[in-house]
């Protein structure tokens, strides 16, 4: 195991994210002085050409590799063909520009949706290759799958070294508060704002039923920089403390001050409904979460309340 140190120069790629500008504040804040952040507006990463102009004008150590095509559930009904094609390019081109530069570590995002809904519960990185993914996300998921596929032919070609983190439900600031294909928190967050300051419904997709982990922004930052320091291979990034998308909306009515009416759409898809992941890994980084989901969700509808005129 190869272990990423704060003198390395470290490329964060999806700078821009709402993960991305959590790690890079994460590392800067434990001693990271040479990090190189971009964003798809600096390098369009689904070509070849671009992905390796990268390498050569950073000339990193090491890659946080978060850069991807990220939709919630309506995005990935809408956009299949997009999601897998675009994640496969991003994937491939920035994993082989890093093998070819020869750096000593890849840290490359993952997803919890990489699982199949028929692994036994709690969901174990020694299962994440049993059965498809669940079709509301499978596109995005098979992706997923094969960058891990190029890791792993990667690691035992050409002795790369790599550490997948499995990401949860992620939400912060700088998030893409889109209400018709972003993840459920931040459209949630931007219908239940507009609701507040309009009088209108709080209109919910779905029944409510499912159940979900959620992870705060700057946790899971921390966790993928203890990750790059201390772990190899694939480790689930989760809170470990699942909750029903009907316990996250109470929570957010509760943040928000809402009085008025929530209107359930229950022709809407729930996605998979139960997803309950094993933490064992996890805390053998050293990591727990230092935000509940109050406290992350009272953090994130502040932040969109003061930016939502700008915000993605």
């Amino acid at each position: 195991m190869t272990n990423i140190e704060p003198q390395d120069r470290v490329l964060v790629t999806g700078a821009s994210g709402v993960l991305g500008v959590a790690l890079v504040s994460e590392l800067r804040a434990h001693g990271y002085e040479s990090i190189v952040a971009v964003s798809g507006r600096d390098f369009d990463l689904r070509r070849p050409a671009a992905a390796s102009r990268l390498f050569r004008q950073a000339q990193p150590d090491a890659v946080f590799h978060l850069a991807a095509r990220v939709y919630g559930i309506g995005g990935n009904t809408s956009y299949r063909a997009a999601s897998f094609l675009d994640n496969i390019r991003i994937n491939t081109n920035v994993v082989e520009a890093a093998q070819r530069w020869g750096v000593k570590k890849v840290v490359a995002m993952g997803s919890v949706a990489m699982y199949s809904d028929s692994v036994p519960l709690p969901m174990r990185e020694e299962d994440l290759w049993l059965g498809p993914p669940h079709s509301s996300e499978a596109p995005y998921a098979q992706a997923k799958r094969a960058m891990l596929a190029q890791l792993e032919a990667y690691q035992e070609e050409a002795d790369l070294d790599f550490a997948l983190p499995l990401a949860t439900n992620l939400f912060g600031p700088h998030d893409r508060f889109n209400e018709q294909t972003g993840h459920v928190v931040p459209s949630l967050i931007s219908k239940l704002h507009r609701a507040v300051q309009t009088g209108s419904d709080f209109r919910v997709w779905g029944t409510g039923e499912a159940q979900r982990d959620f992870l705060y922004s700057a946790d899971a930052a921390r966790a993928l920089r203890l990750i790059g320091e201390r772990w190899s291979g694939p480790v689930n990034v989760v809170s470990g403390e699942p909750v029903t998308v009907r316990d996250l909306v109470e929570e957010l009515v509760a943040v928000a001050g809402f009085s008025g009416t929530i209107s359930w759409d229950s022709s809407m898809p729930d996605g998979q409904r139960v997803r309950e992941y094993d933490t064992e890994k996890l805390r053998r980084v050293g990591f727990k979460a230092g935000h509940s989901l109050q406290t992350g969700l009272e953090a994130t509808y502040a932040w969109y309340s003061e930016h939502h005129h700008e915000a993605r």
